[in-house]
């Protein structure tokens, strides 16, 4: 595990048979944490299959990611030590993510260049819960995940799980979404904005 003495952010990260369960602990709750992670996941070359945030009962979130290298190498010391260095200038070293992309300008040159694909998204709202569910189908590639959690911070959508379902080259990314102030997204007010917005980065 590694920890910052007085920075409450704390990374360890344990195999999970091919892949790595990493947990992203922070005692601040706000939202964007989960895009905050992914952009710096994005940069080191790990794709994320699925995230959990949970959220204990005095505040403290621990986000666990089940995350594979791109390239199929191991997660190192070194690996985990880097991530940790750019989360902690993310979290508490005053860098937005827009200017930590910036240092990265092959990264951003990826997203430019992804393929012209028309996603699915299917969002809707059950009774039962008290979340929005959305489901997403594309060509998977790099940096989906960071793009649609870039999308959601800014509408002001916090996510509460992920998990992507890959086959033959297609994903199908399945979220529990809340709005900050804790409701359900609003069909008429969001769903259509949303989708919108989605649809122009993906």
């Amino acid at each position: 595990m590694i920890t910052t003495p007085g920075k409450p952010l704390h990374l360890s990260c344990i195999p999970r048979g091919d892949a790595y369960a990493l947990k992203v602990n922070i005692s601040k709750n706000e939202i964007g944490i989960i895009y905050r992670v992914t952009a710096v996941l994005y940069v080191h070359g790990w794709n994320i299959e699925e995230a959990i945030a949970e959220t204990s009962t005095d505040g403290y979130i621990q986000d666990i990611f089940i995350v594979k290298r791109i390239d199929g190498s191991p997660m190192t010391d070194e690996h985990l030590s880097a991530i940790h260095a750019d989360l902690k200038e993310l979290f508490y070293g005053g860098m937005s993510v827009m200017n930590y992309l910036a240092q990265h300008p092959e990264k951003m040159e990826t997203l430019r260049s992804k393929l012209e694909t028309s996603p699915e998204i299917f969002l809707f709202n059950s009774e039962i819960s008290d979340s929005t569910v959305m489901d997403l189908r594309m060509e998977d590639r790099p940096g989906i995940l960071f793009e649609i959690s870039q999308i959601l911070f800014l509408f002001g959508v916090d996510i509460l799980s992920f998990k992507a379902v890959t086959d033959s080259g297609q994903v199908r990314d399945t979220f529990l979404l809340r709005l900050e102030n804790g409701s359900k997204l609003d069909e008429n007010l969001h769903f259509f904005r949303l989708k919108e917005a989605l649809n122009a980065v993906l």
